[in-house]
């Protein structure tokens, strides 16, 4: 078996002061990405960031990215998440004084998504049966923004994303924070895009 797991700061979108958590699943998952560049902007040299770091607070971060992310009751699409990741992070190359330009692209297959993880980059992954007219498929999520965060390629070859989940709303009201979750590719694959965010012609490409 093969497998690899990035570390990061993952963030939950059923935290109390979220004002839309919902439908927060998109900002949840950009403001993960985010806050991972900005430690590798640090780890890079760059000057400290004031104005462009995300709020220490969880809740203050996901609101102030569904802003950014002009989030919607009916969720974040694929073209504004990837604006906005890009905006946030060209904001704070701008303020680190690093130099390079973010860049986003969606992933055509597996292949590519583990590409981005052995480069040691986020991967933003949405589940979407609706709008892939896969109205009858039973796939971990019907429509839901997660972090892809890793990989496992078993010895038969099957193939796996591991993400994390943004966690989810309890009955009783309270919440579990966003975990890891093992995603068959292929029965999957009909049903995801995937976004990777990098920084190019810079020190950190």
């Amino acid at each position: 078996m093969q497998q690899r797991v990035l570390t990061f700061q993952p963030y939950t979108q059923w935290e109390t002061g979220i004002r839309s958590p919902a439908s927060a699943c998109g900002p949840t998952a950009a403001s993960a990405l985010l806050r991972f560049w900005e430690e590798r902007l640090s780890v890079a040299g760059g000057a400290p960031l004031l104005r462009h770091r995300l709020p220490a607070d969880p809740a203050e971060a996901v609101n102030r990215m569904y802003a950014a992310c002009f989030g919607t009751p009916l969720g974040t699409g694929a073209p504004a998440l990837a604006f906005a990741l890009r905006r946030g992070l060209n904001a704070r190359l701008d303020e680190a004084g690093l130099p390079g330009q973010a860049k986003t692209r969606r992933l055509s297959g597996f292949d590519a998504y583990r590409a981005e993880i052995d480069a040691n980059r986020l991967v933003a992954v949405k589940f979407d049966k609706w709008f892939a007219l896969r109205w009858r498929s039973r796939p971990l999520f019907d429509y839901h923004w997660t972090v892809g965060c890793g990989y496992r390629v078993e010895d038969d070859g099957t193939r796996s994303l591991i993400v994390h989940d943004a966690g989810a709303r309890r009955k009783d009201g309270t919440y579990a924070p966003s975990r890891e979750r093992l995603v068959p590719y292929e029965a999957h694959r009909p049903v995801l895009t995937m976004i990777a965010l990098r920084v190019e012609n810079g020190m950190l490409s």
